[in-house]
């Protein structure tokens, strides 16, 4: 894809500069205007992502910005500026939560567009896959981890191969405060040093051993698939020692042919080992 007009979504960044710190040093954007550009962006046909409202330049000037992801279409329609149309009630809110005298840099980022054309390719063609752990693990879901979508992303872009992974956010993980317990599916991976094939390359160097990952394209022939759900703490890839002291890591993996089958039996099994996430305490 070398053209905006190659993509069914294009990402655009909306950027305010702040070198005197005008908004404050804890302005707060993005909690302050997640509901109401998710609502606006919606009504306009688009698709709300993100803010950072924290970081700043190497010179030290701090910035916010919005990311809003646009149909063709409406990247197509612009305004008098050039710009798309719809982008102009969504800057004309954000100038209501910010200080006047603000510098605005409003452009389409090329790189969040590609990361989510590649991501929904892969999901596109793992669907068989995908579709039968949705059925299964959804409705499980709690702990507020029902409010955030599945997700399908590719990590590393080589030059003949996409890697990602597909994950589930299930629950909180009790092992850890303020994590989520995430299950990951995608295919069995048996790295090899010097294999040349890129999937078992990039499975040695890049992921854990064994971590369930997709590629595009596909890998030929016969394959099988494995789940993989987390919970605690583990060494780091640098450390010999996890971090939490007291804490037990524990890793619980499947494996099958059939991702029907592999679906059913995953949503019983954690059902099991995480018992809170149905009976009463659901209701």
């Amino acid at each position: 894809m070398t053209d905006w007009k190659d993509f069914e979504w294009v990402v655009w960044r909306l950027e305010v500069q702040d070198p005197s710190q005008l908004a404050g040093e804890d302005p707060d954007l993005d909690e302050r205007t997640q509901e109401t550009m998710t609502e606006l962006a919606a009504s306009l046909g688009c698709v709300y992502e993100n803010c950072v409202d924290y970081d700043s330049y190497a010179d030290g000037t701090p910035y916010y910005a919005w990311w809003v992801r646009l149909p063709a279409v409406e990247h197509a329609r612009l305004d008098k500026d050039g710009l798309p149309q719809v982008l102009g009630p969504l800057r004309q809110y954000l100038t209501t939560e910010l200080p006047d005298g603000l510098k605005w840099d409003i452009t389409p980022d090329r790189e969040y567009t590609v990361d989510h054309a590649g991501s929904t390719a892969m999901r596109f063609a793992y669907d068989e896959l995908i579709a039968p752990f949705e059925r299964a693990l959804m409705p499980l879901r709690r702990d507020g981890a029902e409010a955030l979508d599945p997700r399908a992303k590719v990590w590393k872009w080589e030059e003949n191969v996409l890697v990602g992974t597909f994950d589930l956010w299930l629950c909180n993980d009790s092992d850890r405060p303020h994590k989520w317990l995430v299950v990951t599916v995608g295919l069995w991976t048996e790295p090899q040093l010097f294999d040349e094939e890129p999937a078992a390359r990039l499975g040695h160097f890049d992921f854990t051993p064994h971590h369930p990952l997709l590629f595009l394209p596909r890998p030929p022939g016969p394959v099988t698939f494995t789940v993989r759900a987390e919970s605690g703490s583990f060494p780091g890839k640098s450390s010999s020692r996890a971090k939490g002291a007291d804490v037990i890591g524990t890793a619980h993996q499947w494996t099958a042919n059939d991702p029907d089958v592999l679906a059913g039996r995953v949503a019983r099994d954690l059902k099991l080992l995480w018992p809170h996430l149905t009976g009463s305490e659901r209701s």
